[in-house]
């Protein structure tokens, strides 16, 4: 059977290992595919190497929700790069108990730790809905959704303290309002053995945001340095979070702002109802700047 764009991307991905922009994919195509290149330019019309290249571009680009099926996620910088993220049971998992915890996703520990995310976010203005991946549909198979979906959400409106009039002023100009954020949850510290699994679930469910972070009450000394090198690769940030006092929780590494991936977010509110009501949310916060009156969006807190 003749090898598909998509069988092609991937297998360059999971091989390689690394992030790709679609370019860099492209040029791999035409050195390690002669077979599906020569037989692509007999059956279009382009006839040079460039034309090919600017070709394969284009059709990686319309095909990243095929490949998203096939364990393909992108970051959120530009050029955008996509990477392999492998399922879980084909990992090297060097803690045995992983996947007995992935499979019970919504571990007690883990679920306390998220009022407290919550408690903290509202201390420094950030609304949260908790987002519950058991809800949406099981089309991806099994664990599929926690690679989608982010524990924790968040909205900050940027006008919260403004006066009436300037809310106003707001509606009719168009400005930047409010910042949308994403939070994936790691119970205990995070260990050398976990931490690039744990990041890259964070990658994959949160790089639709404008700021995307994974949180967990610490990590291994030994680990840092590996994070800090991943969070300035994927614009991710990392949260200490303080589960006895929340308000004392710590951005450790600050997330870089990003532009909002309206197609991913459409994506995800297909699937998922707590999402759409995240959304829902979001407009009912603006349309109380117009209208007061309006009852209040219900957030954690």
């Amino acid at each position: 059977m003749k090898k598909t764009l998509s069988d092609i991307v991937v297998e360059i991905l999971h091989q390689t290992g690394k992030s790709l922009t679609a370019r860099e994919i492209s040029e791999i195509i035409i050195n390690k595919e002669p077979e599906y290149c020569n037989n692509k330019m007999k059956n279009t019309s382009k006839k040079n190497t460039e034309s090919l290249i600017s070709q394969l571009i284009a059709e990686i680009g319309s095909k990243y929700p095929q490949l998203q099926k096939c364990n393909v996620s992108r970051t959120a910088d530009r050029p955008k790069k996509l990477f392999y993220n492998s399922p879980i049971n084909e990992c090297n998992i060097e803690n045995k108990n992983y996947q007995k915890k992935v499979s019970n996703h919504n571990n007690q520990k883990e679920h306390e730790l998220y009022p407290k995310l919550a408690e903290y976010c509202k201390s420094i203005g950030i609304n949260t809905l908790r987002i519950d991946e058991r809800k949406s549909s099981k089309n991806g198979g099994e664990n599929y959704n926690i690679w989608l979906h982010a524990d924790v959400v968040g909205f900050k409106d940027l006008s919260d303290n403004y006066n009436q009039a300037t809310k106003e002023c707001l509606i009719e100009y168009s400005c930047e309002r409010s910042f949308l954020y994403s939070f994936e949850v790691k119970e205990g510290i995070i260990k050398n053995c976990d931490l690039r699994k744990y990041f890259f679930q964070t990658v994959s469910n949160s790089s639709w945001a404008n700021y995307s972070y994974m949180v967990a009450e610490g990590i291994e000394e030994k680990a840092k340095e590996e994070l800090q090198l991943l969070c300035a690769s994927f614009n991710i940030g990392f949260i200490q979070l303080n589960k006895d006092d929340p308000t004392e929780s710590d951005i450790v590494i600050q997330a870089p702002k990003t532009d909002v991936d309206w197609n991913m977010i459409n994506r995800i509110s297909d699937e998922n109802p707590d999402f759409k009501q995240y959304l829902k949310n979001i407009s009912l916060t603006y349309k109380r700047h117009s209208n007061p009156d309006i009852q209040p969006a219900k957030w954690d807190i």
